[in-house]
């Protein structure tokens, strides 16, 4: 099992417990919204996040960094958060992940997900990552975006930086 410490929230209808992240070297708290029928489907997710496969790890990182560099008029011009130097290869060297959020899915053969991080570059709300199905569907602020949204809602409602015409 990739997650271990699983515990039930005692007045909820959540779980939490931890994994150990390949791709980010830490382990990662990990939320499980839903009973203990959810752990198999958890234990998906956290494994497709130890291997996302490259190309969608270089989109999350690009969506990154065009959210950090939408920041930069916000950083302060003596001691900027990120130097003007950064890449997609580096952005996440600004940003911490700390949590992996899997809620229950429209179909279980299907895997969908949230990312939350803390970033220096908006040490306030952080970001997030939504993905489902080997696709890249929100990055930008934390706001518990579902990945179980229909593909209008990404598009029409969500402010995300996986959108070229977005900007803050």
């Amino acid at each position: 099992m990739l997650m271990k410490d699983i515990k039930k929230d005692p007045g909820g209808n959540r779980m939490y417990g931890k994994m150990y992240s390949e791709l980010f070297g830490k382990e990662l708290d990990v939320i499980i919204k839903g009973g203990e029928e959810m752990i198999q489907y958890a234990e998906k997710c956290a494994d497709y996040l130890n291997h996302f496969p490259d190309e969608l790890l270089a989109e999350l990182k690009k969506y990154s960094l065009r959210y950090c560099e939408d920041m930069r008029g916000y950083f302060d011009p003596e001691c900027p958060e990120v130097p003007e130097n950064v890449t997609e290869d580096t952005i996440l060297d600004y940003a911490r992940a700390n949590c992996l959020i899997v809620e229950p899915p429209q179909d279980d053969g299907i895997i969908g997900f949230g990312v939350e991080f803390s970033c220096v570059w908006e040490p306030e709300h952080g970001m997030e990552w939504t993905v489902r199905d080997g696709r890249v569907l929100y990055v930008a602020d934390f706001m518990g975006i579902s990945p179980w949204y229909d593909d209008r809602v990404y598009s029409t409602e969500c402010r995300s930086y996986v959108f070229e015409d977005f900007i803050m």
